[in-house]
């Protein structure tokens, strides 16, 4: 049975990066960032940095097969919004999720902090909403300088979100610059997650 991804509602105005191969990656990329700066010659450096931070993020989400790869364009027009999402359906046994359980999700999902390497969990709370469970998981993180960019202090909020009949998993991993601003961040992909809705895939016809 193919698990199918989680739908949620993202605010403002956001661009989908085609993730299907690097040529299709890399015009998604470049269509972007000619939307969010324009192509004024005397912004070529701006553009040079924006391509070189998310082609950096769209290859790590290719390199863990995301399904899906979202890049901030504006908040409200006129209020831009440095923020990408990236969509990743892990590969789960189901008979551990069964061991696992959903009574505690919290708890169950401990593990995405022990596998996070480089990075410390700040905080973490379990927020749930209809019939699909989520943890999140704050941190903080550098994206490291690039010829073309400078290094970057990002805001990394994951969540876990999780989903039965038949038992899913599923990350939803936001990133963004405004580190000053973690508290309204937080509450703002808080709202997209309470979007969150994960119909149960159809069932294959014998």
């Amino acid at each position: 049975m193919t698990v199918n991804a989680p739908r949620f509602a993202l605010p403002g105005t956001w661009g989908r990066v085609n993730l299907a191969s690097e040529a299709t990656m890399q015009t998604s990329i470049r269509k972007v960032v000619e939307h969010t700066v324009g192509r004024d010659d005397r912004l070529a450096t701006l553009r040079a940095q924006l391509r070189s931070r998310f082609t950096e993020a769209s290859v790590l989400a290719r390199a863990n097969n995301a399904s899906d790869f979202h890049i901030a364009l504006e908040l409200a027009p006129g209020v831009p919004l440095p923020a990408w999402v990236t969509v990743l359906l892990p590969d789960f046994d189901g008979a551990d999720f069964e061991a696992l359980g959903l009574t505690d999700l919290k708890e169950a999902l401990n593990f995405g902090l022990s596998t996070a390497t480089g990075d410390v969990a700040r905080s973490q709370t379990t927020v749930t909403k209809t019939h699909v469970h989520a943890v999140r998981q704050v941190f903080r993180t550098l994206q490291p300088a690039t010829e073309d960019a400078p290094e970057l202090e990002l805001l990394r909020v994951d969540y876990w979100l999780a989903a039965a009949n038949p038992n899913r998993l599923a990350l939803l991993s936001f990133a963004t610059g405004y580190v000053q601003f973690e508290t309204e961040m937080l509450e703002l992909f808080d709202a997209v997650i309470s979007t969150v809705r994960w119909p149960a895939p159809a069932p294959v016809p014998a």
